[in-house]
């Protein structure tokens, strides 16, 4: 897609390039957030292990991978969001338009937040 640079387009399609690295970056920090999460009740479930502590590691065994699966895959999903939004933007600026995106704001604010209060009630409740 080539398009002639008058007035704002350039600038337009900068913009629009620069927010979907920004989903990027949002799909690869949440990534390695659930990385980091199975890995830290990986680590805490040897801890437990080594000091003989009961039930703890069958609780962080039971949480640990859906809960690092699900944060993987909710990053997926964004970084999908990303890639679909950018080319219905590009697509749309083309034609002299601009799409509001209210409701993938929504969506995706939503789900971080129950991801995080997930998560933050998960460590909270365990031993």
């Amino acid at each position: 897609l080539v398009l002639e640079n008058t007035g704002s387009v350039a600038r337009d399609h900068l913009a629009n390039e620069r927010t979907w690295l920004a989903y990027v970056r949002t799909s690869l920090s949440i990534a390695g957030t659930g990385v980091a999460l199975v890995q830290l009740f990986t680590i805490s479930q040897s801890t437990a292990l080594a000091e003989n502590l009961f039930g703890t590691s069958l609780s962080l065994r039971h949480f640990s991978r859906p809960l690092g699966a699900t944060t993987v895959l909710l990053a997926l999903c964004i970084l999908g969001v990303g890639v679909l939004r950018y080319f219905k933007v590009q697509t749309a600026m083309v034609q002299g338009q601009f799409p509001a995106a209210r409701i993938t704001v929504v969506v995706i604010t939503v789900a971080l937040a129950a991801l995080v209060a997930i998560t933050f009630s998960i460590v909270v409740a365990l031993p």
